[in-house]
């Protein structure tokens, strides 16, 4: 597909705030909110985390029904004000945990697809479809998006996950990967969901863009046209994968960051803002460095979802786009290019190009 991707709505829910606004405002000012768990490290000392708290009594909910609950709340703020839309004909494309992850749920995919159709009342396209690649499945998504759309005009894309369960948090743990006093180079487990709305360019002459918790004039009288597209995706697989005896040497997340610049003229010089799905954990923040210094982009600015939401899994590459989407039309993007890089724990590595500003034919 020549044409470009619109990202038309977004809708989120995270540890700093449960809409999107409340979300990237938080971030904007690097805020977090990470909090003591009851999970102890083997000093005896509890471990931090990015935790949702919901506006409902989630005292009574399984780890899997809080993720349904996330996830319904976050397509519901996605869809907010289009009424007319036909759900029955929109495909859900939706990005979750990797098949291996320690203590994934059983049937993740069914139970969340299910419960979601329940908590909304509706059923999505028949072309619908799930992405098990963590971190890097919204830019799987947005890939198969390219195709779909096609046939269809309009697509949603929506992810969910949370490491806070006693099972992954004990397995990441005895991997030395956790962020805690006995060990000072793992991540800081979080959760969250992410949801949003694409479609052909021409979409964003009749879907108003949603970016603030107060409508005002300047939503409303916004120029034609001004929005953020998906210029560029490039995906690859990384054999050196975390844990494994093969020397980091970036080339998954070379590759891919290569392939995603080869949608823009100048390249590389054409970036001006990196946003990362990397946490501070000490394998992907070496191989990160690496990548970019051979694109030659290490000198832009960079914004990393991890310091104020800690490692939030599949919802992380959208996050990223609906942070990039809140800072164009809110004016404090600092380039009109810009760079997503997402790397899964087993192997699939994934960078994405985005531009803001007015679609040209």
């Amino acid at each position: 597909m020549t044409l470009p991707i619109a990202i038309l709505r977004t809708g989120a829910v995270t540890s700093v705030g449960l809409n999107a606004p409340s979300t990237f405002a938080a971030m904007r000012a690097r805020l977090n909110n990470f909090e003591e768990t009851a999970f102890l490290d083997s000093k005896g000392e509890p471990v931090s985390a990015g935790m949702v708290v919901l506006d409902v009594d989630d005292a009574h909910l399984g780890p899997l029904d809080k993720q349904v609950v996330m996830l319904a709340q976050a397509v519901r703020e996605c869809l907010q004000g289009l009424p007319e839309l036909d759900i029955s004909k929109i495909p859900l494309l939706l990005c979750v945990a990797e098949v291996t992850r320690p203590g994934r749920p059983a049937n993740l995919e069914q139970s969340l697809s299910a419960g979601l159709g329940q908590a909304l009342q509706c059923q999505f396209s028949a072309q619908s479809a799930t992405y098990a690649y963590g971190q890097s499945s919204g830019i799987f998504a947005l890939n198969a998006a390219f195709e779909l759309l096609k046939t269809h005009p309009l697509i949603l894309i929506a992810g969910v996950d949370s490491y806070l369960n006693i099972a992954t948090l004990k397995a990441m743990h005895e991997k030395n990967r956790i962020f805690a006093s006995d060990n000072q180079i793992g991540f800081i487990p979080g959760e969250a969901a992410c949801a949003i709305l694409v479609g052909h360019p021409d979409s964003i002459q009749h879907i108003l863009p949603r970016y603030s918790n107060v409508q005002t004039e300047a939503q409303s009288s916004q120029t034609p046209g001004t929005s953020l597209f998906c210029t560029g995706l490039g995906i690859a697989r990384e054999t050196a994968v975390i844990g494994g005896t093969a020397p980091n040497k970036a080339k998954g997340l070379s590759d891919a960051t290569k392939a995603a610049l080869n949608a823009l003229p100048g390249k590389a010089s054409d970036i001006g803002l990196r946003i990362s799905g990397q946490s501070s954990e000490d394998f992907y923040a070496k191989e990160f460095a690496i990548a970019n210094s051979r694109s030659n982009v290490s000198a832009t600015s960079l914004w990393t979802l991890a310091d104020s939401l800690g490692e939030t899994g599949a919802a992380a590459s959208l996050l990223a786009i609906s942070w990039a989407y809140a800072s164009g039309h809110k004016g404090y993007l600092p380039a009109s290019n810009l760079l997503c890089l997402l790397a899964s724990d087993e192997g699939e590595r994934a960078a994405a190009v985005l531009s803001f500003g007015q679609y040209q034919a």
